[in-house]
């Protein structure tokens, strides 16, 4: 197995090539560009030492896509299940887990899932275990780190697809589910799911963001009105009947430092139930509460990943066959960033490290090859 930026799996799927963003609704991330490798003369992966770039890392103890990927309490990356192909045009859910070490930039093995699981959510819970939901039989898994070891949690919850999984200031969990009205709320002192309630309507591929206030705003999801969850009182409200610029799924949602939420790309309705991926952007104001447009990204992005960087700016990655791009709140302008464009991923996941880099994680290219080696952003 190779260490430069290039490696990946031989084994693959058939997919339609050429590079276009994806029209199809249930599209995955569909794109991510690659940079230059940042390897020193010993071949060891460093990640790149040249400012908003890419360089690679690992690689990888199992190729994989459509997984999970959480920072620990002690900074190290825990990424969790996801699909690999077994053989040509077979593929299957992993029970594999790895964790990354952003010191050394190489992948470890930890401890196995009880099942395969793909398309699953997690969260990183008070108490330094990882919670995981969907994706298997199994509803509910729990991590621990010191022991490197899955359990399957006691808790019977009802959601099939969750859809996300949002930490709450109090340490329980509010889990949402793909077209439903149903709601959990997970406690990690009891183990236990201790409330079902409903939301407002029902979304599919809406985003959950944790506002400043410890609220939770629900949006898109191919619906134009949002909803927001209050903790204190377990109750879903429209916040003012604020209601979105562009009716949109399949969008990132990312907390901004002032406690504005900025809404990016998607898909959205053109006529005749025909959805396509946008470029268009919005922000919610908690304290109007409204939408209101912001620009637009240089491309349009639909599943890709949006990551809030220490100095207020955010990075877009995937989502086209086109570079990332950072949008800077402040002059409200969106750039292209990186060094060589090189291979899209799809699939892959995006997590901020305590040292202010992003690992890029997983994933397939655009001739859905899987990649070996993740890639890390220098700020």
């Amino acid at each position: 197995m190779t260490t430069n930026c290039h490696s990946r799996s031989r084994l693959a799927m058939p997919a339609a090539r050429g590079g276009r963003v994806l029209p199809v609704v249930w599209s995955a991330v569909v794109g991510m560009a690659l940079y230059g490798c940042g390897v020193d003369e010993t071949g060891g992966p460093l990640g790149s030492v040249a400012p908003r770039s890419f360089g690679a890392a690992g690689p990888m103890i199992e190729p994989r896509r459509d997984h999970t990927a959480t920072r620990l309490s002690d900074g190290t990356v825990l990424v969790a299940g996801g699909i690999h192909v077994v053989t040509a045009g077979v593929e299957e859910p992993l029970t594999s887990a790895e964790v990354f070490d952003p010191v050394t930039g190489g992948f470890r093995r930890t401890g196995d899932l009880p099942e395969g699981r793909s398309g699953h959510v997690a969260a990183l819970l008070n108490t330094g275990r990882v919670l995981i939901a969907g994706g298997g039989r199994q509803s509910l898994v729990l991590y621990d780190p010191d022991s490197g070891t899955f359990t399957g949690s006691s808790a019977g919850s009802r959601i099939q697809r969750p859809s996300s999984a949002t930490a709450l200031r109090d340490g329980r969990v509010l889990l949402l589910g793909d077209l439903t009205f149903m709601a959990e709320i997970y406690d990690p002192e009891t183990d236990r799911i201790v409330k079902s309630l409903n939301v407002g309507t029902r979304r599919v591929q809406q985003t959950a963001t944790l506002l400043n206030s410890g609220d939770v705003l629900i949006a898109g999801g191919a619906r134009g009105l949002a909803e927001r969850f209050d903790p204190d009182t377990d109750r879903f409200t429209a916040p003012g009947g604020a209601s979105l610029q562009v009716v949109r799924f399949g969008h990132t949602a990312t907390l901004l430092q002032d406690g504005r939420v900025l809404l990016a790309g998607g898909s959205a309705e053109f006529g005749g139930g025909v959805f396509s991926p946008v470029s268009s952007t919005e922000i919610f104001d908690p304290d109007l509460p409204s939408f209101r447009g912001t620009g637009s990204m240089l491309t349009p992005r639909f599943g890709h990943s949006a990551t809030r960087l220490r100095d207020g700016m955010v990075l877009f990655v995937g989502g086209a066959a086109a570079d990332a791009e950072i949008y800077d709140p402040n002059t409200r302008v969106f750039q292209f960033v990186g060094g060589n464009a090189g291979r899209i991923r799809s699939g892959a996941t995006a997590t901020l490290l305590n040292d202010g880099r992003v690992l890029v994680a997983g994933g397939v290219d655009e001739e859905f090859l899987y990649l070996e080696n993740a890639l890390v952003y220098n700020p």
